[in-house]
C-alpha cells in the first residue's frame, strides 16, 4: 500500500492500494488527463496546498485558475525546493 491516499488523473478515484495504483499509472499512459476533477476533488477532501514536481508551472497555473484558493508551487530546483518548504509551514 502506498504511504498515503493518490487521487489519480484516469478516473479521480482515491487510493493508497498498490494494484489500484498501478492500474491507474498504466491506464493514465493514454487516457485523458481530468486535471480540473482532480483539483476539484483534492479541495474536497480538504487540501489547499499543491506541490508540482519537475520543470515547467502549468499544473501550478491551472490549479490557480481552478481555484483561486489553492496555494500552489513548482519544485524544479534546489532554490524553489527551498521556498516550497517555507511554503509548506505557513
Amino acid at each position: 500500500a502506498a504511504a498515503f491516499p493518490v487521487v489519480n488523473n484516469i478516473d479521480v478515484a482515491v487510493t493508497a492500494d498498490a494494484d489500484a495504483l498501478r492500474d491507474a499509472l498504466y491506464r493514465q499512459a493514454f487516457g485523458p488527463v481530468r486535471w480540473v476533477e482532480v483539483v476539484q476533488a483534492l479541495k474536497a477532501r480538504g487540501v489547499n496546498h499543491l506541490i508540482e514536481a519537475g520543470p515547467g508551472k502549468v499544473l501550478t497555473g491551472m490549479a490557480k485558475r481552478i481555484d483561486a484558493e489553492l496555494h500552489a508551487a513548482c519544485v524544479f530546483d534546489p532554490a524553489s525546493l527551498a521556498e516550497a518548504r517555507a511554503f509548506l509551514s505557513i
